[in-house]
Formats: C-alpha cells, structure tokens, sequence
C-alpha cells in the first residue's frame, strides 16, 4: 500500500528521486527500495515524507484514503 501512494505522490507532483533526496535528505538508495517494495520506511522517514508532502502519515500508510486527515 505504501508503495503505490509514495510512488503516486511522486508522479502527481512531478518530484523526482533526485529532487526527493535533496530536499528531504533520504538517501535515494532507500528510495529505490521503497518506490520498488523492497522495504518500508522508518518512523521518522514516514514523519519526513508526509510532512514533504503535506499529508498525513495514516494517508501514506493507507489507512485513510483522506491525505488532509491530520488538518483539523
């Protein structure tokens, strides 16, 4: 599940890998494994990419298909 939301989010905001690893820090090689299913972020990873794009973490975990979830 989460691996077809980040590669969503990805693709919907025209954000490559490249540009992923420079804003947020991530080592791309964890991308490629996230984006390929191979391995799942940690808590703090999950904390970076939501807040990279303004959604919730429950929304990248697929628990909620609402990605405003964590605005009051």
């Amino acid at each position: 599940m989460f691996t077809n939301i980040f590669v969503h989010l990805m693709q919907s905001r025209n954000v490559s890998s490249y540009k992923f690893t420079k804003d947020t820090g991530i080592d791309n090689g964890l991308i490629s494994k996230w984006k390929n299913g191979i391995q799942l972020p940690s808590a703090v990873s999950l904390i970076k990419i939501a807040d990279y794009f303004e959604v919730s973490v429950d929304y990248l975990l697929g628990r909620t298909d609402n990605p405003d979830s964590h605005k009051a």
